[in-house]
């Protein structure tokens, strides 16, 4: 029974310490290009950081044209484009700092932890 609390207080402190990793985690995504007062096309209109844990952090808007009714659906586009861009990386950086510091692959959880149960029920009498 001891050996048990001692292998969670173990799988506790590497959570914590995958946690404090994830938060110190920033993901940038920019989208949308724009020409700078010296005339040089850029990379990132719009650019959101977003941390390890998946919360925004900064939006920026770099191409000040953007900020006229007239381009109002063009950057409600480039925003929504830019929060998935960073969500998907966050998922990547999570998945390899999980397998990291807990040892093993998220999306593996479900296997290991029912045995590839695919959610299905199977009760007898009922079908």
């Amino acid at each position: 029974m001891f050996g048990q609390v001692g292998e969670m207080k173990k799988m506790y402190d590497k959570y914590q310490k995958l946690q404090k990793a994830l938060k110190n985690v920033v993901i940038r995504a920019k989208e949308g290009k724009y020409t700078d007062d010296n005339g040089d096309i850029i990379e990132g209109a719009v650019v959101i950081d977003i941390t390890g844990e998946n919360k925004v952090r900064d939006v920026t808007i770099n191409d000040l044209s953007l900020l006229t009714p007239d381009h109002k659906n063009q950057l409600e586009t480039l925003i929504k484009d830019a929060i998935e861009k960073a969500q998907a990386k966050v998922q990547e950086v999570a998945t390899e700092k999980t397998k990291e510091i807990l040892g093993f692959d998220p999306s593996q959880l479900g296997q290991m932890m029912w045995g590839g149960w695919s959610g299905g029920f199977n009760i007898p009498g009922l079908g």
